[in-house]
């Protein structure tokens, strides 16, 4: 069992990699593999045990044993940014690279993370650009892949900013406060956000640098995007982006009364809906425009309307129960966070 300090176990190290850990003993053999396949060697590997359930701590200990420049801890269930916070107090290294368990890493990701910081000292943190994992061509993924390519090509054109990042100097991170372990969604965004607010500059990889397995199908990922707009409501709230709320609501909501009312006054209740579907059909167009150049097939965007009614009002469900979970427990004058709402 190797549970000892990163600082006792290299006084030399450059990158500390946290990785938490939530019952996934069956990925982490080959996520171990992949980390140890990185190119930048001055490194240590953190894992935090984040009170798996199944077999995640035996297994975690089975790769680690022997191995210096690999530590294994555990805590309770107290979610991935408690995991991540205690992952980065035992960290020795001056940069912390926070990697997750379903992403897919190219084997230079840290030594660019590297470079990157150190070719612009005032920058904070690094953002390294990724994209989805595709292992199933439909109409869930060709979508999401059309959307991580329209983000690409914003940030390439410099008509929107880098707007995350998974590696951060420690000096920096420490001094934000770490991630809002009160969050299980948006805790990116939000840590992200007072990095900027704090003054700092953020250092930019383009390319694919990573991918992220997703599900492949829109029912699987609907079920995903309910139980997100479920835990994400906190970071909404947090931030007051009533306007983010409404945009989430407002079709679905619209689209509840219009087919409703369309029972009883037909007129009005095709209005509403109609409404709803030329709103999706304008973002497909806005879609398209950037990204029509980008995408082989242009028949996705025959589907892209479906895909993000799916989205949304998945979202939006969670979004209104959260929401009625939020206020219950205002009420009651009980406190909120990620394992109550």
């Amino acid at each position: 069992m190797n549970t000892g300090l990163a600082h006792e176990r290299s006084q030399g190290t450059r990158v500390s990699i946290v990785l938490p850990l939530y019952n996934s003993a069956p990925e982490l053999p080959s996520m171990s593999s992949e980390l140890d396949r990185q190119t930048y060697r001055n490194r240590e590997v953190i894992m935090v045990d984040d009170g798996s359930s199944d077999g995640t701590w035996a297994v975690a200990n089975r790769l680690s044993s022997g191995r210096s420049d690999v530590a294994v801890i555990r805590t309770e269930h107290l979610g991935a940014s408690h995991a991540r916070n205690v992952g980065a107090s035992k960290a020795s290294g001056e940069i912390i690279f926070f990697a997750e368990s379903d992403c897919v890493y190219d084997e230079h990701f840290v030594q660019k993370a590297v470079e990157s910081l150190d070719s612009q000292p005032n920058a904070g943190a690094v953002c390294l650009t990724g994209g989805p994992l595709i292992t199933r061509a439909t109409l869930a993924t060709r979508c999401i892949d059309v959307e991580n390519k329209v983000q690409h090509k914003l940030l390439k054109e410099g008509k929107i900013k880098p707007f995350y990042a998974w590696v951060y100097k420690k000096e920096v991170f420490s001094s934000l406060g770490g991630f809002d372990e009160r969050l299980f969604q948006g805790e990116d965004k939000d840590l992200f956000s007072r990095l900027k607010s704090a003054g700092y500059t953020v250092s930019w990889v383009p390319g694919v640098n990573w991918r992220h397995r997703r599900d492949q199908t829109t029912y699987q990922m609907a079920q995903k995007w309910m139980s997100r707009g479920r835990s994400r409501i906190l970071y909404a709230l947090k931030h007051r982006q009533a306007l983010d709320i409404a945009k989430t609501l407002l079709p679905f909501w619209v689209t509840v009364v219009g087919l409703f009312v369309l029972i009883w006054v037909p007129l009005v209740g095709a209005a509403l809906l109609l409404a709803v579907l030329v709103a999706f059909v304008v973002q497909t167009a806005r879609i398209a425009a950037i990204s029509w150049s980008e995408v082989e097939k242009k028949s996705v965007f025959l589907g892209y309307p479906a895909f993000v009614v799916a989205r949304n009002f998945s979202m939006a469900v969670g979004y209104s129960v959260a929401l009625v979970k939020v206020l219950e427990r205002k009420v009651q004058g009980k406190e909120t966070n990620w394992s109550n709402v």
